[in-house]
């Protein structure tokens, strides 16, 4: 996994009050007609930050700490690994959307990511988080809002190496966050929770690497990512289906989900195609569902045994 620096742009340097002016400015641009030979020049879509998440900034997560009852430990480790989950998504939307794949589902996506992260920031810093864990959460909301303005405006194909990087500078502090929430939990099934929810991010994972090595850039890195993903995932797998907690129900989506991953496995083997992509595109968001529904099941089991 890549180590970056994490840079802040000039966006971060605003003042709150004129960040939020700027963020209420919601420019939807028209998409032209892209051809696929096209596919390495600037796509003219326009990406709007949430207004949620500009909102949210204002306060600022220990404002939000001090008014509220702790969440559940398993929902906790739930909520925060689903930022991993995020970065990866965000970044694989936007070099979707730059290799023209689904251009306006891929914007979709963005847009739905950013007020996910928003929405599960504002739950965990308003959860009672203990003391150690408020630092890490304030580190992931600025890294988080570094990579949305990165994001925001026109996709551009020169952007993706950096927003690359913040999103795996997102992951990491998203890794640390779901760690310290996880460290807090000394049941063993807390693990079941952390593993169900580390697959939503390695099935975004594994497609990002796969449009990344679509572009035509030599990036050898981007296969190391991809067969570490496909590795995580079945392993993954295999994890959740030999545990005792899991439930009859929970068994029935392992095996649902088990057979969309067959089915996703076999596009990510296969040579980029404008079909292939495309399925690329759609399978991963039915995997990200279908680990997502998983992985809240879990955190009802383990509530469950805790009560």
């Amino acid at each position: 996994m890549d180590n970056p620096s994490s840079p802040i742009d000039a966006w971060s340097n605003l003042p709150r009050v004129p960040r939020l002016a700027a963020s209420l400015q919601l420019h939807m641009l028209p998409l032209p007609p892209q051809p696929a030979t096209t596919m390495n020049r600037r796509i003219a879509i326009s990406y709007a930050i949430p207004s949620a998440w500009a909102l949210a900034s204002l306060g600022g997560l220990p404002a939000l700490a001090q008014t509220s009852t702790a969440l559940p430990l398993s929902t906790a480790i739930n909520r925060a690994g689903k930022m991993r989950a995020m970065s990866q998504r965000m970044s694989k939307a936007y070099v979707q959307a730059t290799l023209n794949v689904l251009p306006e589902r891929a914007r979709d996506t963005m847009l739905a990511t950013q007020t996910m992260v928003t929405q599960g920031l504002k739950e965990l810093s308003a959860g009672a988080p203990p003391a150690d864990v408020l630092p890490l959460l304030n580190t992931l909301s600025r890294q988080g809002e570094a990579l949305f303005s990165l994001t925001a405006g026109t996709v551009r194909t020169e952007a993706v190496a950096d927003v690359v990087r913040h999103a795996d500078a997102m992951l990491e502090d998203a890794e640390r966050v779901t760690r310290a929430y996880e460290k807090a939990n000394t049941h063993p099934s807390a693990r079941l929770v952390n593993t169900a929810g580390r697959q939503r991010m390695l099935c975004q994972r594994a497609a990002r690497a796969y449009f990344m090595l679509a572009n035509g850039k030599p990036q050898p890195d981007m296969r190391q990512q991809l067969d570490a993903a496909r590795k995580g995932f079945a392993e993954g797998l295999d994890y959740l289906q030999a545990s005792a907690v899991s439930t009859a129900h929970i068994r029935q989506e392992l095996e649902l989900a088990k057979g969309q991953w067959l089915f996703f496995e076999s596009a990510l083997k296969r040579p980029a195609s404008t079909d292939t992509l495309q399925t690329i595109a759609t399978t991963s968001e039915r995997m990200y569902d279908a680990m997502d529904n998983l992985t809240g099941l879990y955190d009802a089991v383990v509530r469950d045994l805790f009560a």
